[in-house]
């Protein structure tokens, strides 16, 4: 036996060797240098991918599947071994014929048969044997007679007629993917990815870092980038330390093509960098989109419905004839300016236009949309909420929403939706502004709206609560008008800046403000309903006692007695009337 260093694989490959009568010494780092037994050779054996497939096998199995790598390497290099497969006859291989990828780096100059699949991968076809499989050469092809795409059609059909891939699914930081394994031709199956469940909206991402597992990921929304990023680091890692590495790179399938989604560079302490492609990179903003806004005419829309159809047929069936000359300005806007508050894309058609923005600040965005519309007579329709802002009839004042949404004019249809809509208790969720410290709010708790007006100081500051949505609705809108009759249409009281405001209105408060209120035309029932219910309000711990609840309520006689005394004219609860009704 040759002096070899002490490596255990070095050894074992030794003895194989010999025991078939050839000579074998190492040459190199995992290389060994064999000569048959009658001098032919010499042929070079290299280690790489058997050390590699051997870590992940019981130590005492190495021996066995060193001999049989032994074997069918010398099957394939040495024409006189005496088990050498008849390859040249074709009737022999054809059965045997498989499809693999390979790295286009590592087989350039070798002569075998292959075809281009995307940037760093080529498709190859092998003779598989035991644990090793014999590329195809020109040779060979030459010997057989036969077209190479008839062949590689025949190896695809020989490598999915042997079976589909195993599927098991994980899950990280919310990406999930797949990992497809059981064939030694793993990796021709990514050709056919669409006949698995990993296929997304836009396609899949996979990686084929190594030869026996597949791993891809559905690409269906903002999450292809965490999916992207974590295959990179799967596909660099697993190169670099798993056996027959293909390619460290990332892969994007979609309608059975494959193109490079990423590229991957490992820097010298191991970090590993994920760079998308232009093109994939262009998917990922689009897929980051967090609003999409219809754009019409607003003559041409009365209802979100009527937006929302407009906005399904430019998606599709886009008519190209010419454009609102509206549109085509607002697009023109956008191309100019878009890039500072997230605009990724603009479509226009003959009906209107579709407008993506991504990042997190939906409220921006729509601000900026209803900014560059309302001079344009432009109706805007917000496709996921279904929210339709039409300017026309238009106050424009900046108005802040509860749910975070900020615009720049109000309009009475948009009143309706703010006022009648559920909010926030603990917060004011409706604001209109005309400047600092002017402005009027309500905010609803309890089925008790509270509106407050502020005419520049904290000084004259107003506050009245009503039971009804449509005292609200009337008294911002007048204000927001310009219309005086807000401050006679409810009895304001200015605010004590030490009150809690609406959590703790006491009942009898809010019943005074409610009789009130220009045009509190309740009914008896109405009133002894309204007494009960503000008289539990009340109570921090309803009673279960009805005799209890009875004792707490106020005589209805008396409520209509009050109500009786209601006049629409104004009459503040202030001792000091002020001299300037517009103080209030």
């Amino acid at each position: 036996m040759a002096d070899l260093p002490s490596d255990p694989l070095i050894s074992l490959v030794t003895v194989a060797a010999e025991q078939m009568g050839y000579s074998c010494r190492a040459t190199e780092p995992d290389e060994l240098r064999l000569v048959g037994p009658r001098g032919d050779g010499p042929h070079f054996l290299w280690l790489h991918n058997l050390r590699r497939r051997l870590n992940e096998q019981p130590f005492e199995q190495w021996p066995g599947l060193i001999a049989d790598h032994v074997e069918t390497f010398l099957a394939r290099v040495d024409p006189d071994y005496a088990d050498s497969l008849a390859t040249d006859e074709f009737p022999t291989v054809r059965g045997l014929l498989r499809t693999r990828f390979a790295s286009s780096d590592t087989i350039a100059g070798i002569d075998i048969v292959g075809r281009y699949v995307a940037p760093g991968i080529i498709q190859v076809m092998v003779i598989e044997q035991l644990l090793t499989a014999e590329a195809v050469t020109t040779d060979q092809l030459d010997e057989w007679q036969i077209d190479s795409t008839e062949l590689f059609e025949l190896a695809e059909a020989n490598t999915r007629a042997a079976g589909r891939l195993q599927i098991e699914w994980r899950n990280f930081n919310d990406a999930h993917f797949a990992i497809l394994s059981g064939s030694d031709s793993a990796s021709a199956h990514s050709n056919w990815l669409g006949d698995y469940p990993v296929i997304g909206t836009y396609g899949a991402l996979f990686v084929v870092s190594h030869e026996g597992n597949v791993y891809a990921h559905p690409i269906v929304g903002p999450n292809a980038l965490t999916a992207m990023i974590l295959l990179g680091k799967v596909a660099a890692n697993t190169y670099r330390s798993e056996p027959r590495p293909i390619s460290p790179a990332v892969y994007w399938w979609r309608d059975g093509e494959i193109s490079l989604a990423a590229i991957t560079e490992v820097d010298p302490d191991h970090n590993v960098e994920v760079r998308p492609t232009p093109e994939f990179e262009a998917l990922l903003t689009s897929l980051a989109v967090t609003c999409e806004f219809a754009v019409v005419p607003a003559e041409t829309v009365d209802t979100a419905l009527d937006a929302l159809e407009q906005y399904r047929q430019m998606c599709i069936a886009p008519d190209n004839s010419a454009n609102p000359p509206a549109v085509d300005d607002l697009i023109a806007e956008i191309d100019r300016n878009g890039g500072a508050v997230g605009f990724v894309a603009a479509a226009a058609d003959s009906r209107g236009a579709v407008l993506r923005t991504w990042g997190p600040n939906r409220g921006q965005h729509l601000l900026a949309v209803l900014k560059l519309t309302k001079d344009r007579d432009l109706a805007v329709l917000d496709v996921e909420t279904g929210h339709l802002y039409d300017p026309r009839g238009r106050v424009e004042v900046h108005v802040t929403v509860g749910d975070g949404r900020s615009l720049p004019y109000l309009t009475r249809a948009l009143l309706d939706d703010f006022v009648v809509a559920a909010a926030d208790p603990d917060d004011p969720f409706l604001v209109v502004t005309r400047a600092d410290e002017t402005y009027i709010r309500t905010r609803r708790h309890e089925w008790v709206y509270e509106i407050e007006h502020r005419a520049g100081s904290a000084s004259e500051h107003f506050r009245v609560y009503t039971l009804r949505h449509t005292v609200a609705r009337d008294v911002i809108w007048a204000w927001a008008c310009g219309d005086p009759s807000w401050m006679v249409a409810v009895q304001w009281r200015r605010v004590d800046p030490t009150s809690p405001g609406i959590e703790a209105a006491s009942g009898l408060e809010i019943l005074q403000d409610e009789l009130s209120s220009a045009g509190s035309d309740l009914s008896a029932d109405a009133l002894a309903l309204l007494d009960t219910f503000l008289a539990v309000r009340d109570t921090p711990i309803p009673s279960t006692d009805l005799a209890a609840t009875e004792n707490l309520a106020i005589d209805p006689a008396i409520l209509r007695e009050l109500a009786s005394s209601h006049t629409e004219e104004a009459r503040p609860i202030e001792t000091e009337k002020p001299d300037d009704p517009d103080e209030t």
